[in-house]
This record gives C-alpha cells, structure tokens and sequence, in this order.
C-alpha cells in the first residue's frame, strides 16, 4: 500500500469538512480556537508578540457562511485579520500553519526542486522548397532563443505571479535558481503550492464526492464534478 502523506489528512479537513459561521466583531483568536476545535486538527498560529510580527489576536472578525467547505471559511476569516492581504496558510508535518506570508517564509522555506524540460521542448518549424525545384532548400528555422533565455522566462513569470514581493530579487527571502533544467526553489509551502498545487491527495471521507482544489495564486476554488462549490 502506498504511504499516506503526513498533510493529507490536515487537507482533506480543510477540503471535505463543511462547517458554518455566524459571528461578530468577534476576536481572531476565538475564531480561530473555534475553528481547530471543529475541525480536531493540530494548528500552528503565528500570534504578534512583543518581539515578533505576526496575526493580531484582537482583529475582529464578522463572517455569516453556512455549510461551506472549511477552507473557504478560512480563507475568508484570514482575508478580515490583516488590512493588505498578508496573512495565509500552509501545511507542513500534519500541522496547518497560518500567520503572516513575510514570516512564514523566513521561518518555514524548504528547498523543492522542479524538473522543467518539457516546458522546454519546441515545436520546430520546417521550410518546404518551391514546388518544381529540387534544390533542397527546405529546412528547420532556426530559434533565436537559447535554452538559457527560456529558462530565465520562466524562472521570470514564476517571480512575476507567485509572491512577487517574497523573492530575494524584491528584498524577500525566497529563491529560485537553474540547475541543469532543474528549478531550484527554496521557499515557503504557500508558495509552492501556487508553483505546482499539491501532489499528494487529501484524505477523503467514504462515500463523498471527491473534490478537486484549483490554486491558482491567491485564489483557490474547490470544485465536484466541474463544478466549482459556491
């Protein structure tokens, strides 16, 4: 049997698990508290201290949803904690962390590596001769582009759509670096998961519809059946 992943289980809480709100001007941290008890899941929340930045406790939240999967709920939740859109998720170790991005990606990078040759490969054009002439004049276009430079492109777009003000080119602390057609990303698992999604399956309750999960940057969608979840 294959090995369950470590966060599948924290995911497919977050995933299969519909929950409602109905609060308040109600403090973070109650909320919060509420919601790992709901969802009997072990979570890490990067709290403000005295020497460190981080969620407010006191932020007030006011949310009436009913039965929507819990990821959406929390996502809503933290998008009322801070005023810019700072704070977020992540999953590491079967633990569900959420705090500010700018500390969770000092604190928690991991370096994963992304095989790109394919993203590489081209699709050559080819000239045919003039009809009636046997010169042999026909052949493949030459690309002025280099591998190298396709290579930068994309390393380029990843900077450009996934956190842009985290990568150590805008004063952040993440990287992203080329070796041998092989990206080597060294960052936090939010942004990961807007580079590749996630690529282990989340633990699915018997007999339910399985769901599906688009993150596409900051948005995520949860879909059955092609459906996205309203």
């Amino acid at each position: 049997m294959q090995e369950e992943h470590p966060n599948a289980r924290v995911l497919g809480q977050l995933v299969y698990t519909d929950l409602s709100i109905d609060v308040e001007k109600i403090p973070a941290k109650i909320v919060i508290e509420q919601f790992e008890k709901d969802l009997d899941i072990d979570m890490n929340v990067y709290w403000a201290t005295d020497t460190k930045k981080g969620l407010q406790e006191d932020a007030v939240i006011t949310l009436s949803l009913q039965n929507k999967p819990a990821l959406v709920i929390l996502e809503r939740v933290l998008a009322q904690m801070t005023d810019n859109q700072s704070a977020t998720w992540q999953l590491r170790h079967g633990v569900l962390d959420i705090g500010l991005k700018l500390p969770l990606a000092t604190r928690t990078a991991q370096l994963e590596s992304y095989y790109i040759r394919d993203l590489l490969f081209k699709v050559r054009n080819f000239t045919a001769p003039e009809l009636g002439t046997f010169d042999g004049d026909g052949g493949v276009e030459d690309d002025a582009s280099s591998e190298e430079e396709e290579i930068e492109k994309i390393i380029e777009r990843i900077r450009a759509f996934v956190e842009p003000n985290l990568w150590e080119e805008n004063g952040g602390p993440c990287s992203i670096t080329n070796y041998k057609k092989t990206l080597l990303v060294n960052a936090p698992d939010f942004v990961h998961r807007q580079i590749n999604g996630y690529q282990y399956e989340a633990r699915m309750p018997i007999d339910t519809r399985r769901r599906r999960v688009q993150y596409n940057g900051a948005t995520i969608r949860i879909i059955v059946n092609r459906i996205p979840l309203p």
